[in-house]
């Protein structure tokens, strides 16, 4: 009767922990496991380099582009101010031919207008 209740006791047994369960892989699979895990954390150091030579490459990019965008303003600025100096002189150098002009038709209105006064009065005179 006794080996009756030895397989009655076995079939009684509990169910493996976890903790027996990775023993048993480890038994099994250990340097399976091993190498996956040096696999994995070579993966993951050569993933963190990239991320690190990625994100490195796109803040030396934006630094680029800022920098580019600046000198742009910068040249766009200095043009605009010398086209508001020229706009400025030729402006300066119209008003001064307007005034000229100006003056030199005033006088030649006023000899115009004289020598037109001198006529009237001569024909004035000879009537």
């Amino acid at each position: 009767m006794q080996p009756q209740k030895e397989t009655d006791h076995m079939a009684e047994t509990k169910t493996p922990t976890f903790g027996e369960i990775n023993t048993i892989r480890d038994i099994l699979m250990g340097e399976q496991m091993s190498e996956y895990d040096a696999r994995f954390n070579q993966i993951n150091e050569a993933l963190n380099a990239l991320e690190q030579r990625l994100g490195q490459r796109i803040e030396d990019w934006i630094a680029k582009q800022e920098s580019a965008q600046q000198a742009l303003e910068d040249r766009i600025s200095q043009r605009l101010n010398h086209l508001e100096a020229q706009l400025n002189t030729q402006g300066k150098e119209l008003g001064r031919k307007i005034d000229t002009v100006s003056s030199a038709d005033r006088a030649r209105l006023g000899s115009m207008l004289s020598e037109l006064g001198q006529q009237i009065s001569q024909m004035s005179e000879e009537a």
